[in-house]
């Protein structure tokens, strides 16, 4: 029987930088780095050199992302998380974004609530505490409570390794289909005598 866990006894949860105007400025005075919701999609984001500057002036900085953060949208109907792997420079977010850290005591990776989060039983979850308003949100007091399944270590590595496999089956079934559009597309025009 695999246990079930709570998440705040397993993980530290946050929210984003609260910004009382625009979040994002052209200005790269800031220096500090800006992820929006709209930039959180299921995989990692390592490379920080595309994202917007934050509109903040670097003393006012409350919220930096670490390295191994996992990112979660709370407002909208995405349910898609993303995990940070970090950069050279500082990287807040919104606070429509929650920050997940697994505890130190080893009990959950970073990888197997990925997985979780990004998977059909974590999209249950999530619909199950979203709220029904015109923009749809999660709050961080209902993340918090959530249960979720924690399987030994080794169960939770051999998850994230069929996880990890499925996803690079995925980009690349996601490639065949756009290079048969992008073929298919050709010979019709081709055919239609405009090639």
């Amino acid at each position: 029987m695999v246990a079930t866990e709570v998440l705040s006894h397993i993980a530290h949860v946050s929210l984003g930088q609260t910004f009382r105007e625009r979040a994002e400025t052209d200005s790269p005075e800031s220096g500090v780095r800006l992820i929006q919701i709209k930039d959180v999609r299921e995989g990692e984001l390592s490379d920080i050199n595309t994202l917007p500057y934050a509109d903040i002036q670097p003393s006012k900085l409350k919220v930096k992302l670490l390295k191994g953060d996992l990112l979660l949208p709370l407002r909208g109907t995405r349910t898609e998380a993303m995990m940070f792997r970090g950069g050279s420079c500082d990287v807040t977010t919104t606070n429509q974004v929650a920050i997940i850290r697994p505890k130190q005591d080893g009990r959950v990776k970073l990888e197997y609530l990925h997985w979780f989060f990004n998977s059909a039983m974590g999209s249950v979850v999530l619909e199950s505490i979203r709220t029904a308003a015109s923009i749809p949100n999660i709050s961080i007091k209902n993340l918090l409570a959530i249960s979720l399944p924690v399987p030994s270590l080794e169960d939770q590595e051999k998850i994230v390794a069929i996880y990890c496999n499925w996803c690079v089956q995925k980009k690349a079934l996601h490639d065949l289909i756009l290079n048969g559009e992008k073929l298919m597309a050709s010979v019709a025009q081709e055919m239609l005598g405009g090639g």
